[in-house]
């Protein structure tokens, strides 16, 4: 669908769900070579990339700022170039408010919010250089208020602020930040929510990725500090 020849790509989180579609999509439309940096192995490698040269998998915990910068240097030191920087990693620890531990509260904001930051921080600087860039957070539909979910709010909050932010101070160069706001997908995230009702059921993964992937390309360059709901009409 998309042409991302010559394009280099790093996703975080990209071991399943919402990540793997993101891969999927790049690699199936030429991307010149995609990294995955994930705490969990990923598993599809050998499928998508049987030679073994344009898929790069890294195990890598973005919350801890050190782990993130080395892991996108070696990303640097394979591929020579990031265009595309797809900040997918997130957990979530759900707890009241009144009953939130700080552990809770302290992980969910290290990987979801401060995971990003490290990882978009070691991009940032390249991309100015070489006057081009797509980055792309991924927040959720919790920013519009979810009950126990205190932490998770807070830190897809930050990504929605942080994207009109840096979309301000990066669009002479030539970088668009966006935002994904997702509503639920079918993930593991949400594999125990209730099913039924009259809403509009969950989502899929593959429709997530096909609009991050869109808003890689340079069809999509003027779509720059858009935070954009894909939620099946929820909010």
């Amino acid at each position: 669908m998309f042409d991302f020849t010559g394009k280099y790509a790093v996703v975080t989180g990209g071991s399943q769900g919402i990540g793997e579609a993101i891969v999927r999509c790049l690699m199936a439309d030429g991307a010149a070579g995609v990294a995955v940096l994930d705490m969990a192995d990923v598993p599809y490698t050998g499928e998508l990339d049987p030679s073994g040269g344009r898929l790069f998998a890294l195990k890598c915990n973005v919350a801890h700022r050190e782990g993130a910068r080395a892991a996108i240097q070696q990303v640097y030191e394979k591929f020579g170039r990031i265009d595309f920087m797809i900040n997918n990693a997130g957990i979530a620890r759900d707890a009241m408010f009144h009953k939130m531990s700080d552990d809770n509260w302290d992980s969910v904001v290290g990987v979801d919010l401060n995971g990003a930051y490290h990882c978009t921080r070691e991009v940032i600087n390249p991309m100015r250089e070489q006057e081009y860039g797509r980055i792309i957070f991924i927040s959720s539909i919790a920013v519009y208020g979810a009950v126990g979910q205190s932490n998770y709010a807070a830190a897809k909050g930050g990504l929605y602020a942080m994207t009109k932010t840096l979309a301000r101070e990066e669009r002479r160069k030539n970088i668009t930040v966006n935002c994904i706001v997702p509503g639920g997908i079918e993930t593991a995230m949400t594999a125990n929510l209730p099913k039924g009702g009259d809403g509009p059921g969950l989502g899929k993964p593959e429709q997530v990725a096909s609009l991050i992937c869109y808003l890689c390309t340079d069809e999509a360059a003027y779509i720059n500090g858009a935070c954009i709901d894909i939620n099946g009409g929820v909010h």
